[in-house]
């Protein structure tokens, strides 16, 4: 394994991942309830509006890389990302380098 300088104050963002269970509410009724998986300090890149324009892309392909230091819990791409009071879904991870320092999160906002 390769050993790497990282800049900590890099994980400047406060970010949850989080997965939805099923509980029922005082009705009866299935409701979807969030539970923390992990609470995270996290690097913030999101998808410039030139660099969409440039690839020709549809501003609906806007991603947000969240990358986090390697986390000791598995994550999967049916959790959910919450930063600054908005969700977002898992598109993509990788874990950077293939060395278990660094996972690179690839997000698409949740719009309703």
């Amino acid at each position: 394994m390769k050993k790497r300088d990282i800049n900590a104050g890099k994980y400047n963002r406060k970010i949850q991942i989080v997965k939805m269970t099923e509980e029922t509410d005082a009705n009866g009724f299935p409701i979807d309830t969030p539970e923390v998986v992990l609470n995270a300090y996290a690097s913030v890149n999101t998808t410039r509006g030139y660099l969409l324009i440039k690839n020709n892309s549809d501003f609906e392909k806007a991603y947000t890389n969240f990358t986090i230091r390697y986390p000791k819990v598995a994550i999967t791409k049916e959790m959910l990302v919450l930063f600054r009071d908005k969700t977002y879904t898992i598109e993509y991870l990788n874990d950077v380098d293939e060395d278990n320092i660094e996972l690179e999160i690839q997000c698409k906002e949740v719009t309703h």
